[in-house]
């Protein structure tokens, strides 16, 4: 089927909104498209908040090149989206997220069977809205034709699915509508995270800590001790990037200090980085504003949680020379278009 295009804009912004209550979205992250005919769809744009978004800023995109209509940029994910599309006449809604237990997961390389689970870990309804399986595309930085050539790959290995795990990356739901897709990742990450929990549950804290802010040479720093954070903390080692975005938003390597560090320890640990782990008690996260130290908070937090399982399953990080190309594109080019609008 197809929307039109009033409806198609009306469900993507209504799907980002019941995303972001959901918890399984925030900020600019991820990105929501919708078929509008058999050679077009529709999808956000680049670098927008879904709680603001307005159906004037959905772009309209042509599946068959991703050439798209206006001036406003389409998401940076729009070939993977075209991608999704040209393979699937059954796909009318996709969702792509971040969403932190199903990236997690992504983070083992594996397909995931949920008719292959005990009942305690997938019930009969989730089976039945996740299918048989769940690909696990294979990596590819973010934004490329590589990665869009990746997940299309896995969409072809399995005929029919409904969801597609991006390792180091997140999550694609491929639905008949709006309604499908959000369930689609909605019982993606219960599954994902019962799975998660059977692992690493022992080692979370059970209570998150709270925020401090403090002042550090001219930045917002905040000093968090969420619970995945201080999992990592606690193992006193440097953390490398088991998920993309922190790559792109913290750096390629987080140093693990001790407690209470001298300035000059910190300012070393800090030199071409944004985050420092503390041993045993949590990170510092670094912003030019409060909104920046919060947002990397956050994807700390998904990174440490990613980072735990992958080091407990013998998993390796995204390889250095493709973290750099993560972390150059997003300081040069990503960060740069944002503070410029």
């Amino acid at each position: 089927m197809a929307y039109d295009i009033d409806t198609a804009k009306a469900l993507v912004i209504q799907a980002g909104n019941d995303m972001i209550k959901k918890g399984l979205i925030a900020r600019t992250w991820g990105n929501i498209s919708a078929r509008i005919s058999p050679t077009h769809f529709v999808i956000t744009p680049s670098g927008r908040a879904y709680d603001t978004l307005t159906p004037e800023e959905l772009v309209v995109v042509r599946i068959e090149d991703a050439s798209f209509e206006g001036d406003r940029r389409p998401s940076s994910e729009v070939h993977l989206h075209a991608g999704v599309y040209a393979l699937r006449s059954d796909a009318s809604f996709l969702i792509h997220t971040h969403q932190s237990y199903a990236s997690a997961i992504g983070v083992l390389g594996e397909d995931l069977r949920p008719q292959q689970m005990e009942p305690s870990s997938a019930s009969s309804e989730e089976r039945q809205v996740l299918g048989d399986c769940v690909p696990c595309a294979a990596y590819g930085l973010s934004s490329t034709k590589k990665l869009a050539r990746m997940v299309a790959d896995a969409v072809r290995r399995h005929e029919g699915c409904k969801a597609v795990l991006l390792r180091y990356h997140g999550v694609l739901s491929i639905g008949s509508d709006q309604e499908e897709a959000y369930r689609i990742a909605d019982a993606l990450e219960a599954v994902c995270e019962r799975r998660y929990q059977a692992v690493c549950g022992d080692l979370i804290p059970k209570e998150a800590g709270k925020c401090q802010m403090h002042d550090l040479y001219d930045r917002y720093v905040i000093h968090t001790r969420t619970p995945f954070v201080m999992a990592m903390s606690r193992r006193g080692e440097t953390l490398r990037p088991y998920i993309d975005d922190v790559a792109q938003i913290a750096g390629t390597r987080i140093y693990c200090l001790q407690a209470a560090p001298s300035m000059k320890a910190l300012r070393r640990a800090l030199h071409g980085r944004d985050a420092v782990l503390l041993r045993d008690d949590g990170a510092l996260c670094c912003g030019s504003s409060r909104d920046e130290a919060e947002a990397l908070c956050l994807v700390l937090e998904k990174g440490c949680q990613a980072a735990l399982l992958g080091t407990l399953c013998g998993r390796e990080p995204v390889d250095p020379i493709s973290a750099a190309k993560e972390r150059w594109f997003y300081v040069k080019k990503y960060a740069a278009r944002k503070n410029a609008r």
